[in-house]
């Protein structure tokens, strides 16, 4: 009776970098010019945010 030896040699796997998300860009247009203020405009982000709630 002959006495093999097996070593146990685990495949060596390539570790991959943790992936990141990108940066968002920093230079996003926040104003066109024309106010957002009006009492028009009020009552319509009222509108919307009542239309969400009732959803």
């Amino acid at each position: 009776m002959s006495v093999e030896l097996t070593v146990n040699i685990s495949p060596e796997t390539a570790v991959e970098p943790e992936w990141e998300p990108p940066m968002p860009p920093t230079d996003l247009i926040f104003d066109d010019g024309e106010p957002l203020e009006s009492n028009r405009h009020r009552i319509g982000m009222n509108v919307l945010i009542r239309s969400l709630q009732q959803a």
